[in-house]
């Protein structure tokens, strides 16, 4: 089987679930001796006038990244170039020589970031390539991402969005800056002088400013349509016709799966739980006894307020109140967003930073209980998975794939209005009832192996759809 991976950036130099999962299936498939390629938009360089095509190989996996790629992506900041999310004829160029020389069985497409959705159509119509999508996210339905629009709500609209998309893609970045700065950070942490550096952080940010600010940067683009409203709505009909170009759909989770069906109006997607090489490596602990203060803990639930952010500041407010702050810690791990930064002056909360997934079982040793407090559609909630992996029993919120594994009081307990009032009502009562954790621990423990699903388990499941597909066009 050789097959054809799309999607953006790599390990390091970008981070999160969704990078983790796609270069975990692609070692997988390389261990079961399939032939793996890789095509992405990638790094940013000062100095490099126009982008790159880069073919190396890490790991077994051949990889073909586009340096300095016209496309900026904005992660969940959006963009201002959704012209470019629909064409982009360097992309397209790259993207026709990799398919004419490695004619792949598959494509696999992770994600579309990065990168422009005419390459559908190109490995459809061109070169009758079979197409599987996984959706992690809802970034060809909405350019931030997180299909919430500027209210927080969630961005159900048919009709016409590009004065909404407008709105929330305001802040989203006018050149590759962050790019590059991105690119540089990956550099000076492979040669170990990023943490240095950091702590005098003033001669870091000036390092960034000296090096980026260069006047003659070839990459920066400042070219914008004043019709951006109208491009928006453009990418958005756009993306929809072309996503029916696809084969077949994997949604992570039914939420997925069903606000895909809702705007696409289609059959042909199914929905499989995945999964990451380190769940292997976190181990199941059985709780004897609860000892106050309970400990709850969060793994990047604070570090944006769709993650979850304000709603946990909010709740320990109101806990704290009621003076409940000698019966319960809460343990912030990730990065903290800036607005609840003031979180850190209660005497029962501890930050620790950022954290590498291999250090997850040492962490996650001493908690009683977890919450994943996203108020955005979760699509998986990853977070969720990794606590379950230890026996911890789990707060989340009624959002996205966050109810698939979180079931009330077996598994742990359903923030259903996803409020602070009605988190901190279930905290309140755990901490009245601390026997219940024992309880949801055994039953996780119990039922580990319905809830969690191992790689070898993913992979097995892949490759039947894979081969199935593959089948009819036979």
């Amino acid at each position: 089987m050789k097959v054809l991976h799309i999607g953006w950036g790599f390990r390091p130099w970008r981070g999160g679930g969704i990078i983790e999962y796609a270069e975990d299936l692609m070692e997988k498939q390389i261990q079961k001796g399939w032939e793996v390629l890789y095509f992405f938009s990638g790094r940013h360089y000062l100095f490099i006038k126009r982008p790159k095509l880069l073919k190396r190989k890490s790991k077994g996996i051949i990889m073909f990244e586009i340096i300095n790629s016209p496309i900026f992506h904005g992660s969940d900041g959006g963009t201002l170039c959704p012209q470019k999310d629909i064409q982009e004829p360097w992309t397209e160029k790259f993207f026709r020589k990799v398919l004419k020389e490695e004619n792949p069985d598959i494509l696999y497409i992770q994600e579309m970031a990065g990168l422009p959705i005419s390459l559908i159509k190109i490995a459809k119509d061109e070169f009758n390539i079979p197409i599987i999508m996984i959706l992690h996210d809802y970034f060809l339905l909405c350019p931030t991402l997180k299909l919430m629009d500027y209210n927080g709500n969630l961005c159900t609209v048919k009709g016409n969005i590009g004065d909404r998309c407008l709105k929330c893609c305001e802040y989203a970045p006018k050149n590759n800056r962050y790019l590059i700065k991105k690119t540089l950070t990956y550099y000076l942490k492979r040669i170990s002088l990023y943490k240095p550096l950091k702590l005098f952080s003033v001669s870091l940010k000036r390092i960034y400013d000296l090096i980026i600010s260069y006047k003659d940067n070839p990459a920066i683009d400042t070219n914008y349509d004043n019709d951006l409203s109208n491009l928006f709505q453009k990418r958005r009909i756009i993306n929809l016709n072309s996503l029916k170009k696809i084969d077949l759909f994997i949604a992570v989770s039914n939420k997925v799966n069903d606000i895909y069906k809702n705007f696409l109006k289609i059959d042909n997607i199914i929905t499989l739980q995945v999964s990451v090489k380190h769940l292997d490596y976190i181990f199941p602990k059985r709780k004897e006894m609860i000892n106050f203060p309970i400990s709850f803990l969060t793994l990047n639930g604070c570090s944006s307020e769709k993650k979850g952010s304000k709603l946990m500041y909010e709740t320990i407010k109101i806990l704290n109140s009621k003076g409940l702050d000698s019966y319960f810690e809460l343990r912030i791990w990730g990065s903290l967003d800036e607005a609840i930064k003031n979180i850190l002056k209660f005497k029962n909360v501890y930050y620790y930073g950022s954290y590498n997934v291999k250090n997850l079982n040492y962490i996650l040793k001493k908690a009683d209980v977890g919450i994943v407090p996203s108020i955005w559609e979760e699509p998986y909630g990853l977070v969720g998975i990794e606590l379950l992996a230890k026996g911890i029993p789990v707060i989340g919120n009624k959002r996205g794939g966050i109810v698939g594994y979180t079931v009330n009081n077996y598994t742990g307990w359903i923030n259903k209005c996803a409020t602070a009032q009605e988190l901190a009502n279930i905290i309140e009562k755990i901490i009245e009832n601390p026997g219940t954790i024992l309880e949801l621990n055994k039953n996780i423990l119990e039922n580990r192996r319905k809830i969690l699903k191992t790689m070898e388990q993913h992979f097995q499941e892949t490759k039947d759809v894979y081969y199935n597909l593959i089948n009819c066009y036979r």
